[in-house]
């Protein structure tokens, strides 16, 4: 269902933007530059890191008298990677993807295992189901990791339904010693993806990374997921692009103004492919074992944290524009969103919380 604003004074400003399909939200390389970046009095300048990480980039900008080692923001993102990457063969997430049932202690000195599953299972429970990392049978069965599928049935779907679920059923947490998370496996079948929230709380770690520097204004980025704290050099919010989808070439579509929270992107038009003669979204329903056939395609999310924002992002698709938007508005002040539906024809319909409509900047007429 189309899920757009009423014409108000508060959405006007983007009411002619409804033929637009938005993806990722991107800090993209030298849009900061491009739209002014000063040198402040207090003779701070910026400062950049660039690298590639978790299967794609990431740009940390920030304001210092003089340039850290580039190990404070390579150094968070190790440690999420030794603990959460799947596609990592000595990680701790492969070795329990990869057990049979039984009981392992990981190492969790960091706490990043326990913060992980703590978030997480709250987005479970906040979502009521819509969030899930135990999703990753499902995805397997629907061929979005790798493997070849043409048909799925509903007896298929109902097989792996009795490995799938964050109800304690499948993994079960135990407190364990004071650096050691004890994770019960219960069916060797289970597996874990925390895909949807471990790039966010990448972005977290890197950012507190730099403010126990001593850094006060810094913009991270990495695989989309941004956060920001503190004010770029001329002392304004920073500016994070919003990237317009198309088959080539890259072209800024707006520009967010960010300070002192997260912003992050889910979409749902590029991960697709054809099973049942369908075309189907990577975006499975935990709740059904079955891709989404709603709407929205994409949900990008303003919250406090990376980790929040990515996680709440990905909630949205699985709920879809109703039920997404509704949710959204329960999370309080804190939290802004803006979705975009497929309207009639190849048109476009949006929705966005009054506060992030009245702030974007739209780039280009259309």
């Amino acid at each position: 269902g189309a899920c757009h604003p009423k014409t108000s004074a508060s959405t006007t400003s983007v009411a002619k933007l409804l033929t637009l399909r938005f993806t990722k939200v991107l800090a993209v390389a030298g849009t900061f530059v491009a739209f002014g970046c000063g040198e402040r009095a207090t003779q701070e300048h910026v400062q950049v890191f660039h690298g590639e990480a978790q299967g794609t980039t990431y740009t940390v900008k920030y304001l210092a008298k003089q340039g850290l080692a580039s190990s404070v923001v390579e150094g968070p993102i190790e440690a999420v990677d030794v603990a959460m990457n799947a596609w990592r063969s000595d990680s701790w997430l492969t070795q329990v993807n990869g057990m049979d049932a039984g009981r392992l202690v990981i190492p969790d000195s960091a706490g990043i295992w326990q913060a992980m599953w703590d978030q997480s299972n709250a987005l479970h429970r906040q979502s009521n189901g819509a969030f899930d990392v135990t999703v990753e049978p499902w995805m397997r069965l629907w061929g979005f990791r790798g493997e070849h599928v043409d048909q799925v049935t509903q007896q298929q779907v109902d097989s792996v339904r009795m490995f799938v679920g964050l109800n304690g059923s499948v993994f079960q947490t135990e407190r364990s010693e004071p650096k050691g998370f004890a994770l019960l496996k219960r069916d060797g079948r289970g597996r874990l993806d925390f895909n949807a929230i471990a790039q966010g709380y990448t972005v977290d770690l890197m950012l507190e990374a730099l403010q126990r520097e001593g850094v006060r204004h810094a913009m991270v980025e990495l695989g989309g997921e941004v956060r920001c704290v503190g004010t770029n050099a001329q002392g304004e919010p920073w500016r994070i692009a919003v990237d317009r989808p198309q088959a080539e070439g890259r072209t800024l579509q707006a520009i967010v103004p960010v300070e002192d929270r997260a912003v992050c992107t889910s979409g749902n038009y590029r991960k697709v492919r054809v099973v049942n003669g369908q075309t189907i979204s990577h975006t499975i329903d935990p709740r059904t074992g079955r891709p989404v056939t709603h709407g929205l395609l994409s949900a990008t999310v303003m919250a406090p944290t990376a980790a929040m924002a990515d996680g709440l992002a990905t909630a949205c698709m699985v709920m879809g524009p109703d039920a997404g938007k509704e949710w959204i508005q329960l999370q309080g002040e804190e939290v802004d969103a803006l979705f975009i539906t497929a309207g009639e024809g190849d048109g476009f319909d949006h929705w966005a919380t009054p506060r992030l409509a009245a702030s974007l900047e739209w780039l280009g007429e259309d």
